[in-house]
C-alpha cells in the first residue's frame, strides 16, 4: 500500500508522490518515470487498500505514513491523484500531517500517468515548484485539446548559436527523448528554439515538443540565444543524434483517457459526477442535441464593435467551459490560442466580415490543419476545435436564429451539454431532472436549477445511452435503465418543496424571523407565491438576457420582466438591476476583456458605465412593476459615490415617468461596503448581503474553482462577523440575506444569531429552512 523511493540524492528538493486506487497502477506509473528520471527524484506511493494493498481503494493514513517516508530535504512534494475518492484522500491526509509538512504539498489536478512523466521531469531538471506543476498541467492540455501545432512560429529569437541535425530515433520526437530534451535545456541559461518541418517549439516545454509531429530521420533545427547558447545547441544536437537502444525503441504504450470500469465498481456511480441540485428522480432520459446555428453572411458594419463582440463571445464560452470537468478546462486552453483568435481578427479587420463568419473561417481553417497531421491522436484534436468554436458561435449569432433544444411535453431528464443560464430559466414543466455532462455547482444555471428544485448532477459521463435513468443530486448516485426496485428507491423525491408554509416565524427575542425568495424565472414566481413566501428578495433580471449579442429592446426587457414578477402580485419584490460582468457576460454591453474579471468592470460599475442602456433598463423595470410592491436593488455596490449616482439615475427616470421613485437598496458583496455600511445609509432603503460573493471575496476563493470548493463557506466566522457589523452599522434599514447560504439550515440558524431577520433562498430549499426554525427556533 505505501511504496518510498530512498535512493533519491540528499538534496532532492521536489518529490513525487502518487495517489492511486491501484497498487499496480502506481507502481507501473513509477516504473515509467524511473525510465525518464532515473533516481533524480524521490517518488512515494500510497495506493490500494486492504492488508496488502491489491483491493481497489486509497487510505489517507497510507497518504500520510508516505508523505512522512519522503525525505526530509525535500522542499516540495507534488502530489498526483487518479480519480474520484483519491482526491479527498489526499485532502484528508493534507490536513491531518504537521504544519510544516502540510507546507510542502501541492496537490495537482494534473492527470495521473502523464502529469506524473510531465513533473518527474521537470523536477528532475531542478526546475521550480511552480514551473513543475505547470508542467504537470500541460501535459493535461496536451492529452485533451491544448497539443495542436501553432500555426505561426513562434517569436524569433536573436539566436547565436544553430545546429542541425537528424532525428535519429525511429519512433520520432515522442515522450522519452522530448523529455531529455527538457532536462537538458533546463541545465543551460539560453533560450532554445526547435524547428522541424516549418513548425517550432520551445525547448523547455514538453507539451509544445510533443505537437511537433516530428518523425524519425526529419531534420530539426536547433537555435539558441543567451549566454549558453553554443553548450545547449550542442548538448540538444547530441540527443536528437543519439539512436535509441534496441529494446527501447517503441514508446510504451500511453495509459487510455478512461479506463473500463474496475471489477466491483458499479456503473452506477461514475467517476467525476458532481452534485448540483439536491432530490432524487427517476425517469425516461431526453438527450439534447443542439443544431448548428445559421451564420450570417452579412459583411461587418463596424469592424470594432465585431471584433469586440468576437472577444466578448470568446471570454464567455471561456468562462463557461473554464467551469466544466478538466477535459472541459482543457479545451478552454484553444480559446486562448492565437492561432485561432488571430486569423478571425484579422477577417474582421481586412476582410470586412461579420464576427460568426469570422470565426467560423478560423475555426474550419484550424480544424483542416489538424486533420492534416498523420498522428492519429493529434489528428483527434480537431473535434475539439470544432467544438469550442460552436460554443463560441453560440455567444455570437442572435436568439431569434438560435435553433432551441426541443424538449418532450412529457416527464423527461435532459442529458446536456453545458446548459446555459437562459436555458435553465425557460424550462419547461416536463423537466423532472438534469444531467449535465459540463458544468458545475457554482454555475448560475446551477443556482436556477437549485432554485426551481429540480434535481442535477454535472460532469456526467454515462457509458451508452440508457433509456431512463435514476440518480440522486445529492450524493452523485446514478443507475442506468434501473429495475423496477431501483427506480422505486430514487422515485422519493423530496416532498414538502412547493408546499404553502408561512411567510414568518416569531423568534424568541420577540422579533419575526421572515421567509423570502429568490426569483430568476416565471417557474421560481410562480413556485414561490404557491410556498406562501413573505416576498421576492431577489429578482434576477440577468438571466433573461445571458448569451445575447445584441441588446434586449426596452420593449421586450418590459415585456419579460412583468411576466416575470406578475405570480408575485401583492407581494413585496425586490428587483436586482442587470448584474452583467464577471461570470455573467453580456456582449452587448461590448465589455473591454478583463485578466481578472471578477474584480473588474461587472454589476453597478458596467451600469455606470452605459447610463443610456441602464436608463432604458430602468425604465423598462418601472413599467414592468407598476401597480406592485417594487424595490430596486443596485449589484456589487462598493462606494457611496455609487450609490449617489446610481440613485440619481432612478429619480431622474421616475420623474421622465411621471411616478414615484421606490425604494432603492444596495447588495452587500464586496468587503469594503460592509466594512463601510455607515457611508451607504444615507443613500440606501434596505441592504441585502450577498453570501456568493461576499464569502469568495473574503475568503480570497474564486467560487467557480473546484479545487478551492472548502473556501466557499459563508459560516466562516470572518463571513459572518462582517454580515453582523452590516446589521449593525444599518441604522435600522432593514438587512436580508438573499446569497445562498440562506438556504442551508446550518448556515440560516448561524445568520440569524448574526442579526439577520430576513432570509431569501431558492424555493427548493424553503422547506427544510422552515422546518429547522419551527423545530427549534434561536
Amino acid at each position: 500500500m505505501i511504496a518510498a523511493d530512498m535512493a533519491a540524492p540528499p538534496t532532492a528538493p521536489v518529490a513525487l508522490l502518487l495517489v492511486s486506487h491501484s497498487a499496480a497502477l502506481a507502481e507501473a506509473t513509477e516504473t515509467l518515470v524511473r525510465q525518464m528520471t532515473g533516481a533524480r527524484v524521490a517518488v512515494a506511493r500510497a495506493a490500494g487498500a486492504g492488508p496488502d494493498g491489491r483491493e481497489l481503494g486509497t487510505d489517507p493514513l497510507a497518504i500520510v505514513a508516505a508523505i512522512e517516508a519522503l525525505p526530509e530535504t525535500c522542499r516540495a512534494i507534488v502530489v498526483l491523484m487518479d480519480i474520484g475518492s483519491a482526491l479527498l484522500s489526499a485532502d484528508m491526509a493534507r490536513d491531518m500531517v504537521p504544519d510544516a509538512l502540510r507546507a510542502k504539498l501541492y496537490l495537482s489536478p494534473a492527470p495521473f500517468v502523464e502529469g506524473a512523466l510531465a513533473a518527474a521531469t521537470a523536477a528532475g531538471a531542478d526546475l521550480p515548484v511552480a514551473r513543475i506543476l505547470a508542467e504537470a498541467a500541460n501535459a493535461l492540455g496536451a492529452k485533451h485539446a491544448d497539443i495542436g501545432p501553432p500555426q505561426e512560429a513562434p517569436p524569433p529569437i536573436a539566436a547565436t548559436a544553430r545546429r542541425q541535425v537528424v532525428i535519429a530515433d525511429p519512433a520520432g520526437l515522442h515522450l522519452r527523448p522530448a523529455a531529455s530534451i527538457v532536462a537538458t535545456a533546463a541545465r543551460y541559461d539560453a533560450d532554445i528554439r526547435l524547428t522541424v518541418n516549418g513548425r517550432s517549439a520551445r525547448g523547455d516545454s514538453l507539451t509544445a515538443l510533443l505537437t511537433l509531429d516530428a518523425t524519425g530521420g526529419a531534420t530539426c533545427v536547433i537555435e539558441a540565444a543567451g549566454p549558453q547558447a553554443d553548450g545547449a545547441a550542442a548538448a540538444l544536437a547530441a540527443v536528437l543524434a543519439q539512436a535509441p537502444a534496441k529494446e527501447s525503441v517503441q514508446e510504451p504504450a500511453q495509459a487510455p483517457l478512461s479506463a473500463p470500469a474496475a471489477e466491483g465498481v458499479p456503473s452506477s456511480a461514475p467517476a467525476g459526477a458532481i452534485p448540483v441540485s439536491p432530490g432524487r428522480v427517476t425517469g425516461p432520459l431526453h438527450v439534447v442535441r443542439r443544431a448548428m446555428p445559421a451564420i450570417p453572411d452579412h459583411p461587418a458594419q463596424d469592424r470594432d464593435a465585431a471584433r469586440q463582440r468576437l472577444q466578448a463571445a470568446i471570454d464567455a464560452a471561456f468562462a463557461q467551459l473554464g467551469a466544466g470537468a478538466p477535459i472541459m478546462v482543457a479545451q478552454a486552453a484553444l480559446l486562448r490560442d492565437p492561432a485561432l483568435t488571430d486569423p478571425a481578427f484579422l477577417a474582421i479587420r481586412q476582410d470586412g466580415l461579420n464576427e460568426a463568419a469570422a470565426w467560423w473561417r478560423a475555426v474550419t481553417a484550424a480544424q483542416a490543419r489538424y486533420d492534416a497531421l498523420s498522428a492519429p491522436y493529434l489528428r483527434a484534436r480537431g473535434q475539439d476545435v470544432a467544438e469550442i468554436g460552436r460554443a463560441v458561435l453560440w455567444h455570437l449569432v442572435p436568439e431569434s436564429a438560435r435553433p432551441g433544444p426541443a424538449i418532450p411535453d412529457t416527464p423527461c431528464i435532459l442529458l446536456v451539454d453545458a446548459l446555459s443560464a437562459a436555458e435553465a430559466a425557460s424550462l419547461p414543466a416536463s423537466v423532472i431532472g438534469v444531467l449535465d455532462r459540463q458544468g458545475g455547482a457554482t454555475s448560475h444555471a446551477a443556482i436556477l436549477l437549485r432554485g426551481a428544485g429540480i434535481p442535477a448532477l454535472a460532469g456526467v459521463m454515462l457509458d451508452g445511452t440508457p433509456r431512463t435513468v435514476a440518480f440522486d443530486g445529492a450524493t452523485g448516485e446514478i443507475v442506468a435503465d434501473p429495475d423496477a426496485a431501483t427506480a422505486a428507491r430514487f422515485a422519493q423525491r423530496v416532498a414538502g418543496v412547493l408546499s404553502d408554509g408561512p411567510a414568518s416565524l416569531p423568534l424568541r427575542d420577540g422579533t419575526m424571523l421572515e421567509f423570502w425568495a429568490n426569483i430568476g424565472s416565471v417557474r421560481d414566481s410562480m413556485a414561490a407565491a404557491a410556498a406562501g413566501v413573505a416576498g421576492a428578495g431577489l429578482v434576477r433580471t440577468e438571466f433573461l438576457f445571458l448569451d445575447r449579442p445584441d441588446a434586449p429592446s426596452e420593449a421586450e426587457q418590459q415585456d419579460r420582466i412583468a411576466a416575470l414578477l406578475a405570480p408575485l402580485a401583492g407581494r413585496p419584490v425586490v428587483l436586482r438591476v442587470l448584474d452583467a460582468g464577471a461570470d455573467k457576460p453580456m456582449p452587448f454591453l461590448a465589455l473591454a476583456h478583463e485578466d481578472n474579471p471578477a474584480l473588474g468592470v461587472r454589476g453597478l460599475r458596467a451600469l455606470l458605465r452605459r447610463p443610456d442602456f441602464f436608463r432604458a433598463h430602468l425604465r423598462a423595470i418601472l413599467r414592468a412593476g407598476a401597480g406592485m410592491d417594487l424595490r430596486i436593488m443596485m449589484p456589487m455596490v462598493t462606494v457611496a459615490d455609487e450609490m449617489r449616482a446610481a440613485r440619481a439615475l432612478v429619480a431622474e427616470t421616475c420623474r421622465a415617468l411621471a411616478i414615484a421613485v421606490p425604494p432603492v437598496g444596495a447588495m452587500i458583496e464586496v468587503p469594503a461596503a460592509a466594512l463601510r455600511v455607515r457611508d451607504l445609509v444615507e443613500g440606501c432603503d434596505f441592504f441585502s448581503i450577498g453570501t456568493n460573493d461576499l464569502t469568495q471575496y473574503v475568503m480570497a476563493a474564486e467560487r467557480g474553482q473546484q479545487a478551492l470548493a472548502a473556501f466557499a463557506d459563508a459560516a466562516h466566522p470572518a463571513v459572518l462577523d462582517l454580515c453582523a457589523h452590516v446589521v449593525a452599522q444599518a441604522a435600522g434599514r432593514p438587512v436580508s440575506v438573499c446569497g445562498e447560504a440562506a438556504g442551508d439550515p446550518r448556515t440560516a440558524r448561524l445568520l440569524v444569531e448574526a442579526g439577520i431577520r430576513r432570509l431569501s433562498m431558492g424555493v427548493a430549499r424553503l422547506a427544510s429552512v422552515r422546518t429547522c426554525f419551527a423545530t427549534g427556533l434561536p
